[in-house]
């Protein structure tokens, strides 16, 4: 036996509706499924979220630089010239940023002195006794630093670019952290003395 079930379609008294010639054919896209419209909804947030994803997936990893240089002061000490380092020492003297260049500091004493970000660029600082300095930072480039005393000071950072460092007095382990510290003795840092 079978059974007639109605068409939900069909209501009562009604026909089922047949197509009409001319009318547009029915398209799966107008009655999307709930299914469909979750798969959109799905795609606006991948869309949206894409960039933040991305950029913390793909993110540079930082990279450690191999010398720790310490920022200088920018012009922040005292300006030396040649008449007034004539008769005096930097036994623990504050020259922190302070500008030492092109001067002849043969043998003067600097011992305990805070020079850090000192600038003594093109110097005459052979014999210079810097022993427990701290000298971080500070821009010894083309200085002539013969037979000068640095053991104790701290030179994280300090740059010897240039600089001749020959007979020295200085620990192994504290220029490992400078820049550019050679013992050259073919320099010309030390032409003028």
């Amino acid at each position: 036996m079978i059974c007639d079930v109605p068409d939900p379609e069909i209501s009562a008294g009604s026909k089922p509706a047949t197509k009409q010639p001319g009318e547009p054919k029915s398209r799966w896209w107008a009655r999307p499924s709930p299914w469909l419209w979750g798969l959109i909804l799905l795609l606006v947030i991948a869309a949206t979220q894409l960039p933040r994803i991305s950029s913390a997936v793909f993110a540079p990893k930082p990279q450690p630089s191999p010398v720790t240089r310490a920022a200088p002061p920018s012009s922040a000490g005292p300006a030396y010239t040649q008449a007034m380092v004539a008769d005096r020492n930097f036994v623990g003297a504050d020259l922190r940023g302070a500008r030492l260049a092109h001067l002849d500091l043969r043998g003067k004493d600097f011992e305990r002195a805070d020079a850090a970000g000192a600038v003594f660029t093109g110097s005459l600082l052979n014999g210079a006794d810097f022993a427990q300095a701290d000298l971080r930072g500070a821009d010894l480039r083309d200085t002539c630093l013969r037979g000068s005393i640095l053991t104790g000071a701290s030179l994280a950072g300090a740059d010897f670019t240039g600089a001749d460092v020959t007979g020295a007095a200085v620990s192994s382990l504290a220029t490992a952290e400078t820049i550019g510290w050679t013992p050259i003795s073919d320099s010309t840092a030390c032409s003028g003395g």
